[in-house]
Parts: C-alpha cells; structure tokens; sequence
C-alpha cells in the first residue's frame, strides 16, 4: 500500500487490495484508491466511485478521478475509487451470479447495448459489492461512518445502478447506499429499477454515442422525483462538466450539493 500526500486538505491510500478474484480463468487482485480529508474532528461520509471503460478498459488511475478526489475531499467527503475485473466472462461468476444469470436476461431492456449487460458488467457488480463490504469493514482504520454514495462514469455509473438494484436479485448481501451519481450511465433492466432503495443525480447529453440517453430518461420517468436528470448536449461521454467550458467547481458543485442535500434528508 503507497500512502501519498497531495497538497493541503486530504492523504490518499493508493493500491489498497480489498479482495482477490477470478478473470478469465486466473486469480486476480483487486484494489482501490481511498483518499480522505484532513483535520475533520468525526466519522466522515464516503463516496464510492467506479470508472469508466466500457467493462474492457479504464482504471482507477485515471486523471478525472484525482480531480474528482481534490473536490469532494474538500467538501467533506472520502473518496474511494476502485479497479474491478475487465473482460470477465460467465465462468468467472459467482455461483449465486451465474446461476441467475440467464433469468436477469430475460429483464433487459432489449434496446440496451448486450456489451454493458452481460457477464462482465455482472463481474463488476460482484466487485463493486466486495469493495463495499471490504470497506464496510475498515471504517474504524479510515474514520469512515456508515454513510455511503455511489457514484461513475459511463460503465461505472452502469455498475452502480446494477449493486443498487441488483445484488437483491442474486440475493447478494450490501451495506446501506443512500445516492447515486451517473455521469453517461444507465439501467438495462428498468422492471427492476426500486426508485424507494436511493435517490439519484444523473448528468446525460442527448448526443451520447455510447450510451443511449433513453435508458436514463426512462429511469427518471420510473423514479420520478426521486431521479434529477441533467441533460446536456455538450456534455461530452463521462465528464461530469455540462460542457468542456464549464469551471470544475460548478460541476462538482452540483454533485456535492445533491450529497449535502440527501445527507441533509438522511443523515
């Protein structure tokens, strides 16, 4: 584990493993990115983040990420962003995954695009839910509390929707999620979308190429008030900015804001 320390207000926890898995018939490591906010007296709320890819590419590493770290540790929040399995294939599933595998088929929206639907993106589900539960365990160590978000970018805000309404399907256990961020993302299977379970802020152009905006448009027509669907047509795939001119700190006002108030509701 490399602990760094960026400049004034948080420390960052590089390469944490929080779990070992199959890919593609090999044991991998799985690891995550936790950085945290300085100088605060309490338990801090936490902010998990998936990144983008595709479910065959992408990394934690990648430079949004750190941007969004800088933001959210300054508002209060630890930020943890996680690797997950790519390219995963059926036989790497769990067994209570795989043997439900060809009944959630049966729930897809037949318009969403198979490549973010299937064993990969399910694969990443059995991550994102690992790295909860890892850190669900490390609160004391991190001085984390129990409040917890999802949040990611295109794939990523994909696998937050599937652990929030999903791990029931497959009977998976979960800590609590009280929001959710999706920057390009959406849900394959809206008969399964529960709009009571969390609220969620998602941020969409009209234009996007790899995800079709129908998916989240059809999630907030189900969620109602529950869902704030942001539409931008220069909003370009996965940014979390309205527009490549946009400053930063209005988009990750908006973010922030949509925690503080659900925090603020849900404490």
């Amino acid at each position: 584990m490399a602990v760094r320390s960026p400049p004034d207000h948080y420390i960052r926890h590089d390469d944490l493993e929080y779990g070992r898995a199959i890919c593609r018939g090999a044991e991998v490591a799985l690891t995550l990115d936790l950085s945290l906010p300085k100088a605060v007296a309490g338990p801090v709320p936490l902010v998990m983040w998936m990144h983008p890819g595709g479910f065959h590419g992408g990394d934690k590493g990648w430079a949004g990420h750190r941007t969004d770290a800088r933001w959210l540790t300054k508002a209060g929040y630890a930020y943890a962003v996680i690797n997950y399995r790519l390219r995963a294939v059926a036989d790497d599933l769990s067994p209570p995954v795989a043997r439900r595998m060809g009944a959630l088929q049966r729930h897809r929206d037949p318009a969403f695009r198979k490549n973010l639907s299937g064993a990969a993106a399910l694969a990443a589900l059995e991550d994102a839910l690992t790295a909860l539960n890892w850190l669900a365990g490390q609160r004391e160590r991190f001085n984390l509390s129990d409040w917890v978000a999802l949040g990611g970018n295109s794939a990523g805000a994909i696998t937050a929707f599937n652990v929030v309404h999903l791990a029931g399907f497959f009977g998976l256990p979960r800590p609590a999620i009280r929001a959710l961020v999706s920057i390009s993302g959406g849900f394959a299977y809206p008969g399964l979308y529960a709009p009571a379970l969390v609220p969620v802020h998602a941020l969409h152009s009209p234009a996007d190429p790899r995800v079709d905006i129908a998916a989240i448009r059809q999630v907030a027509r189900i969620g109602g008030a529950a869902v704030e669907l942001i539409e931008s047509e220069a909003q370009q795939h996965g940014r979390v900015r309205l527009s490549p001119d946009e400053p930063a700190r209005d988009a990750y006002r908006r973010i922030i804001g949509f925690l503080d108030r659900v925090r603020a509701k849900d404490p």
